[in-house]
């Protein structure tokens, strides 16, 4: 189902994308934009039930509070969204929403947009008080270059019309803030441990010696490299190489070659008589234990990584995803250029031809055609 979702969201951003050149008022901004994506959210704007437009909540006669469109859910407004036009968003916009969620009550998310970039807030500090910043934003702009991560996916999966919970919607920006917040910290701290960071651990781990400025430097790229070692054992057990002590991450740029070992021997061609090479079974092993790591982050990528095969023929050595016609990854020739390995990618404007020596050059187009593959074939 996600999937299916993240398809539909990625086919209105390229759509959204295309009309916001045209969209040169708030009006048109609402129209072309806004009111489709309340509409891929599952919410019906042509039902004065569901989606009220100019909806208002006032403390008194003096001070009237209004947002452009108002979502109900029993009868009560839960979502408020306030639109500007196209390129003219800013943080100078957020005072009629948060006066619009800060007057009602039942209102739990609140949306301000400028028909591309979608900032999604809620009352994370207190209660019926909106937050100053956003705990999500989505930008169409990426999403129609399919950049859609698994953190704004998820965000978007949970306000949809049937799934939308105001009673927990709070409790979820929480802990993305949470999350992010850590990972952030533990991102900067394994990368670059710092003092603090290195005795901790010296202590966690009950090293001897006195915390001196020189066990402080021994120490800390040991722990740097530990960290690596770690992440890289995580992601490599998920993907069913968890025995693999030869594998490590390998840096953007620096590619080297990975053993000629596969985890699953690919199947030979029908009729019999094909050999399938070592430099082939590198092919195969590198995609194998590269993919996971260029797609690091989205699980549903992950999940399906089991579903990579290949088939030996006797011109041709094939990756695909599930059937090996309608999910070709690409196509592999040994020896047919001046150039290690030669690559054939099916991309959708045509075939995309590589010819290199560094299967790191590769990265880019295995990346974009296994997402493809993904999003067609689920």
């Amino acid at each position: 189902m996600s999937q299916e979702f993240r398809a539909t969201v990625i086919a209105h951003a390229k759509v959204a994308v295309d009309r916001a050149g045209r969209a040169s008022t708030e009006a048109a901004t609402q129209q072309y934009l806004v009111l489709p994506f309340i509409q891929v959210l599952g919410y019906d704007a042509l039902d004065p039930d569901e989606v009220v437009p100019e909806a208002h909540a006032s403390f008194s006669d003096k001070f009237k509070n209004r947002v452009d469109y108002a979502i109900y859910q029993g009868g009560a407004p839960v979502i408020a969204i306030e639109c500007k036009k196209v390129g003219a968003l800013s943080e100078a916009n957020r005072g009629e929403l948060k006066g619009y969620f800060n007057a009602v009550a039942t209102v739990k998310l609140g949306i301000l947009t400028d028909g591309l970039v979608f900032q999604l807030f809620t009352d994370t500090g207190l209660e019926n008080m909106m937050d100053d910043e956003p705990f999500a934003v989505i930008n169409l702009a990426e999403v129609a270059e399919e950049r859609l991560g698994g953190t704004e996916l998820d965000a978007l999966l949970r306000i949809r019309k049937g799934v939308f919970n105001p009673a927990d919607v709070g409790s979820d920006a929480r802990r993305k803030i949470y999350l992010g917040a850590y990972i952030e910290i533990l991102d900067r701290a394994l990368a670059e441990p710092d003092e603090r960071f290195v005795r901790t651990l010296l202590d966690m781990a009950n090293m001897e010696g006195r915390r001196t400025t020189r066990m402080i430097e021994e120490h800390t790229p040991i722990i740097r490299d530990a960290a690596q070692t770690l992440l890289d054992r995580k992601i490599l057990a998920r993907v069913g190489f968890a025995e693999r002590t030869d594998l490590v991450r390998v840096p953007e740029g620096a590619v080297a070659d990975t053993p000629a070992v596969a985890a699953v021997a690919p199947e030979p061609a029908a009729g019999g008589g094909v050999v399938t090479t070592q430099t082939e079974l590198r092919v195969l092993d590198y995609v194998r234990t590269r993919l996971p790591f260029l797609i690091a982050g989205d699980e549903e990528l992950f999940t399906r990584l089991k579903n990579v095969t290949s088939v030996d023929h006797k011109t041709v050595f094939c990756v695909y995803y599930k059937q090996e016609r309608k999910g070709r990854l690409f196509n592999f020739w040994e020896g047919r250029s001046p150039t290690q390995y030669r690559f054939e990618f099916p991309m959708t404007e045509g075939p995309v031809y590589v010819d290199t020596d560094n299967l790191g050059d590769i990265d880019a187009h295995l990346t974009a055609i296994y997402r493809k593959r993904v999003e067609e074939m689920g």
